[in-house]
């Protein structure tokens, strides 16, 4: 009797653990998103949305000093700079530029976090007021990346053009947007310069390049912008330092123009 009852137990017991597996199994469950009528599925351990994958983070500001707390001591923007450059001519005859670059020089995240606190004080100090936007215009490098956090801090939005747009694109781009306060390289300053007279909002140039704003024979002296260089600007913030104004997570951060396969530069 007792065989009998374990061969009928048995087979129960282990259709109950298998019809368990599966339901543990299930990747997805039904939920309501509203809207359009249908059927939604959600992984199911996230039936509700993740708006970020780190608890208590909601906006690239609050990320960023989280990482700087966390890594003080390493090592974060490299930069190399340039001994000097030649042109070689290949087999082919093309011309080559050749760079001759020094070895990197590190900036550590608790270095990078002062320096991007410096610059958002100096840039509010300078004047440039909540609800107007910073273009960072330049090719990407150590400055690009403090002038950006910055502005994050201020919550300034960003709007990012590329350096190798044209006159046309680039006049199109800051009238677009509006902006006011423009952060470039002195190469990308003379091509600002070149299409003064066609730019609508734009009041203040930070020029990443230490030596420009004081070389006036490239500065049009009937410009009425304000030109200073991007150090001077994180020493107004040093010296005068303000509490930053974070963003919300539901604030705009950036404003991103690419170059666009046909026509201006497109919106992202």
């Amino acid at each position: 009797m007792s065989a009998y009852i374990v061969g009928v137990l048995v087979p129960l017991v282990f259709t109950f653990i298998l019809r368990n597996s599966k339901k543990d199994k299930r990747r997805g469950l039904p939920v309501d998103v509203g809207g359009e009528p249908g059927y939604a599925i959600r992984n199911r351990r996230f039936t509700d949305p993740v708006t970020s994958a780190w608890e208590g983070i909601s906006t690239l500001a609050e990320l960023f000093e989280q990482a700087c707390r966390q890594h003080p001591n390493k090592r974060l923007l490299g930069t190399r700079k340039l001994i000097s450059r030649e042109t070689e001519v290949s087999v082919d005859g093309r011309s080559l530029e050749k760079l001759h670059l020094g070895e990197y020089e590190w900036l550590t995240y608790r270095k990078t976090f002062e320096a991007v606190c410096s610059f958002a004080s100096g840039l509010a100090q300078l004047g440039h007021k909540s609800g107007e936007r910073v273009a960072i215009y330049a090719d990407t490098r150590e400055e690009w990346f403090i002038a950006l956090q910055g502005c994050f801090r201020r919550n300034f939005s960003v709007v990012t053009i590329y350096s190798s747009l044209g006159e046309e694109a680039l006049c199109y781009s800051l009238n677009e947007a509006k902006a006011t306060t423009v952060i470039c390289g002195s190469k990308e300053l003379k091509k600002l310069v070149d299409i003064s007279g066609q730019l609508d909002t734009v009041e203040r140039v930070i020029c990443m390049d230490d030596e420009q704003p004081s070389n006036l024979s490239l500065v049009d002296r009937s410009l009425t912008w304000n030109i200073t260089s991007m150090a001077e600007v994180e020493k107004l913030g040093r010296e005068n330092p303000i509490e930053p104004d974070l963003p919300l997570g539901t604030d705009v951060a950036v404003i991103m123009y690419t170059s666009g396969s046909t026509g201006l530069p497109k919106v992202k």
